[in-house]
């Protein structure tokens, strides 16, 4: 993990990307693919593509000598980073800082400030700062005007209902596609260890919010992993930011953490079962539940902000 923690959540995403399309070369030892069809292929930057490059070469798996770049080996399983990894890169540190800050009001709707300013107070620097609010943005908590400084949205019902629509929409298409997943399939192998996981967690007298998030994003994001589309689990990033989110507010109110985790469970139950109407049902249900809790715990922190 060392690695990991020197380069920011965008760069280690990208590196994985990488490792995909290297995969798809046919022979090695090989040239690798110019800079500027990686520029073209990955939509990054010249200097992100050499940081790319850079990171080839401490795995081993590329060489490069002045302008002459090679690729001695193709990428094992190994080389990837793993989620752990990506979600304990510096921007993904600095990201959750920022959600902490936003959940509990020290920054609160009006609120401005610059990424200067909010590096200091988070301990990063502007880079990576910058990278973690560009990703918070995308869910529409925060925003930023040309030449200005960052402002924090009203988190508004509208909003949230927004939120729980989309979810409805990706999360029941990924649950429909399941109907047609082999019997040795490994999502499936997922789904046991998912609930598992949860069984264990609800015997816990007390469950840390850090378990809590933990297992949140390994249960929504198995599922949307099941929809084999790329797109959409990209997609769901962003909604991801205002999951977490509400997650960090919901430390107000720890009753509802087993409400959830038991609501996953039904879901769970059904999926093992292939009761794929029941496990949409369950979805949409849970769907609804987060929408309300959402709506509720921000009207209350709204208050006592107030």
């Amino acid at each position: 993990m060392p690695m990991a923690k020197e380069h920011s959540k965008l760069l280690l995403k990208t590196t994985n990307r990488l490792l995909d399309i290297l995969q798809e070369l046919p022979e090695v030892p090989c040239g690798l693919p110019s800079v500027t069809t990686l520029i073209k292929q990955l939509n990054v930057s010249r200097t992100t593509v050499q940081k790319l490059i850079e990171i080839l070469c401490k795995k081993g798996i590329a060489r490069q000598d002045g302008t002459n770049k090679v690729l001695l080996r193709k990428p094992l399983p190994s080389d990837y980073f793993s989620m752990e990894e990506i979600d304990n890169s510096k921007s993904d540190i600095a990201e959750k800082q920022i959600l902490k800050k936003l959940s509990s009001y020290e920054l609160k709707p009006g609120d401005r400030f610059s990424e200067l300013e909010l590096a200091k107070k988070i301990g990063s620097n502007t880079v990576i700062t910058r990278e973690a609010l560009l990703k918070i943005a995308q869910s529409g908590i925060i925003k930023k005007h040309p030449h200005q400084k960052w402002e924090v949205v009203e988190l508004s019902p509208s909003l949230i209902d927004e939120i729980a629509a989309i979810r409805k929409l990706y999360e029941g298409y990924a649950i429909q596609t399941m109907q047609f997943a082999a019997k040795d399939d490994p999502v499936w192998n997922a789904f046991i260890q998912l609930e598992k996981r949860h069984r264990t967690l609800l015997k816990q007298s007390r469950i840390k919010l850090a378990e809590m998030r933990d297992i949140e994003r390994a249960f929504h994001t198995t599922i949307i992993k099941a929809s084999r589309n790329r797109f959409l689990e990209e997609s769901y990033d962003s909604v991801f930011t205002l999951i977490f989110f509400h997650l960090w507010q919901i430390e107000y109110d720890k009753v509802k953490i087993k409400r959830v985790l038991n609501q996953h469970l039904a879901i769970l139950e059904a999926l093992l079962a292939k009761q794929f109407n029941t496990a949409l049902k369950a979805m949409e249900d849970h769907l609804d539940h987060a929408k309300i809790s959402m709506k509720h715990v921000n009207s209350l922190l709204e208050k006592k902000a107030g």
